[in-house]
């Protein structure tokens, strides 16, 4: 009998995306000094361990805030959908098709979606699937009180505004309709660019699970209690049934009713890992995936160990954010840009591995401005010109100070500092600031404090990096509707140009005429001062001699990868 040993390590990591949350569920603690084994069945090894950073324990479709808490429900759910290599959608759980209706001169009026889920699928609980569950599943993310990060209702679908305005006495959306046990209808007023993948991607929730709490108690539109209830123990459709949370190990095992077979794999598991770390616990086989940062020294060691790895192009970008609550002016924005030096740290990190990025969107879709020139260079007499500008000058003690004798004071927020990729451009900022007669503070954060305190409105500025965006409608980081708790603009940046300009591009179908709507408006957001775009990486992910290599999908495409096919994936 052969066993697999793996660690229980603390995260000290960077985010991939800067969703975040607060709370978790179970002993997320310190669990350095347990080890613990699994043995094989038919294989050598029926267990395959991915590790994975922080984790805030919410594993709710409708209510994760981190990319991190994604990769430990993807498995647990389906979807009618999911994206290919090109970004395009295919049949999953079912298909969606399209329909427009259009008006006696031609243009596009309505359109309507029909989704219809394949026969027989059951739940991991052996109940089975049906449309019922789905439209439940749109219901909860168009229910008046949900304040999940889903932009679902931005979508015109006929009949939402009466819903969510009329109160319990309005109990239906007109445009969603059953047509039979398998089958739905959604009319759309107008046009949406990703309307279909709103409606096609989505997990599908089963009802009497996530609409009945433990006690009994029944969802009722307008209060997401009961939906939340079910935020730690996520059930779904999908190849892998969640069983446990605990000492920084998430566990799923194989569930038989999964629609295309059971997985190959049995076992899979999740272990929170150190970036430090992420590289040896791959070569020692403990962790049979990691995603360490593709930096020039990791990739060194990949290649004198001949370790396998994968690298695809980041469908995302590393920025520093500021919260626009808390650095009110934006003359003193500006000049925190201008303090940024991007090129020397991101070279210095990542080699050729990485770009300074010049807009907020990954350059990986089409509509990003590829001639986009810096809008904020490095200067430093021209940050002082900002900072004057917004009042502040030097007192007898060489001060920077405001009217009244107040210094400029700023706190960015990183998590792991010694390994992040723009420890360089603070180490610098530190410099100018302090010889101007500003301080900047430098806090070094663990990923759950980091978040905390950003959604809390306790950090001035914060450096992080968002992940699968896999096309270029912003309302849910950009759009004034995303600030305040809803959403994920924690700029809170609300600037009624910016959401006119992204409502314009969302129904705007022709894609040259996108590009430059896109162009306006990523330099408006950029002449806010809430964002500096910093790099677009590369996505490294290594794999163990226990894992059947030949069985891991190894795409080069940012949009489909083996996180969509754990199922397939064989061990030795």
């Amino acid at each position: 009998m052969k066993f697999k040993k793996f660690l229980a390590m603390a995260l000290i990591g960077t985010m991939t995306i800067s969703l975040a949350a607060c709370g978790s569920s179970g002993n997320t603690g310190d669990a350095n000094a347990t080890e613990q084994s699994q043995t094989e069945s038919n294989s050598e090894f029926d267990t395959l361990v991915v590790s994975v950073n922080e984790l805030n324990g919410i594993f709710n479709p409708l209510f994760y805030t981190t990319a991190f808490d994604s990769y430990i429900f993807g498995p647990v759910f389906s979807s009618v959908s999911i994206l290919d290599d090109d970004n395009n959608l295919i049949d999953d759980a079912g298909n969606i098709s399209t329909k427009e209706i259009k008006d006696d001169t031609g243009n596009t009026t309505q359109v309507e979606y029909t989704v219809k889920l394949k026969e027989g699928m059951t739940f991991s609980d052996g109940k089975p699937v049906t449309i019922d569950d789905y439209i439940f599943t749109l219901y909860a993310q168009l229910d008046p009180a949900y304040d999940g990060m889903s932009t679902l209702s931005t979508l015109n679908i006929q009949g939402l505004k009466e819903y969510k305005e009329g109160g319990d006495a309005v109990t239906e959306i007109s445009g969603i309709k059953k047509v039979d046990d398998l089958t739905a209808t959604i009319t759309v007023d107008g046009v949406n660019i990703i309307g279909d993948k709103l409606l096609a991607q989505q997990p599908i929730l089963p009802k009497h699970y996530y609409g009945v709490a433990e006690d009994g108690t029944e969802y009722k539109k307008g209060d997401m209690t009961v939906l939340k209830s079910r935020n730690t123990l996520p059930m779904g459709s999908g190849p892998y049934v969640f069983k446990s949370y605990d000492n920084n190990i998430v566990t799923l095992e194989a569930n038989n009713n999964y629609f295309k077979g059971a997985p190959k794999t049995p076992n899979l598991k999740f272990q929170v890992v150190a970036e430090a770390n992420k590289v040896d616990v791959v070569a020692k086989g403990e962790i049979d995936i990691s995603d360490p940062s593709a930096s020039k020294e990791t990739m060194a060691r990949l290649e004198a160990e001949g370790i396998e790895y994968n690298l695809t192009d980041n469908n995302g970008y590393g920025y520093i954010g500021i919260d626009a609550n808390r650095i009110s002016d934006i003359n003193v924005r500006k000049g925190l840009m201008h303090l940024m030096n991007r090129e020397p740290a991101i070279k210095s990190y990542y080699g050729d591995l990485a770009e300074v990025l010049e807009r907020p969107m990954t350059s990986t879709l089409p509509e990003y401005p590829q001639d986009a020139e810096p809008y904020y260079p490095y200067d430093k007499a021209k940050a002082l010109e900002y900072f004057t500008a917004a009042g502040y000058k030097k007192d007898a003690n060489g001060k920077l100070v405001d009217e009244n004798g107040n210094q400029l004071k700023v706190e960015v927020g990183v998590g792991d500092l010694k390994s992040h990729p723009t420890a360089g451009i603070f180490s610098q900022m530190k410099i100018d600031m302090e010889e101007m007669g500003a301080e900047l503070i430098v806090s070094d954060l663990q990923f759950n404090v980091l978040s905390d305190r950003m959604n809390s409105g306790d950090l001035d500025m914060f450096a992080l990096a968002w992940g699968n965006s896999n096309n270029c409608d912003l309302t849910q980081i950009f759009h004034s509707s995303s600030a305040d708790g809803a959403g994920s603009n924690r700029y809170n940046l609300k600037n009624p140009e910016v959401d006119k300009l992204i409502e314009e591009v969302a129904v705007t179908l022709d894609l040259e005429k996108r590009k430059e709507l896109v162009a306006k408006e990523l330099d408006l957001i950029m002449e806010n001062a809430v964002v500096m775009p910093v790099y677009q990486r590369k996505n490294l992910n290594i794999f163990s001699e226990n894992v059947k290599i030949d069985t891991v999908y190894r795409s080069d495409s940012p949009y489909h990868t083996f996180r969509d096919e754990y199922y397939a994936i064989e061990m030795k």
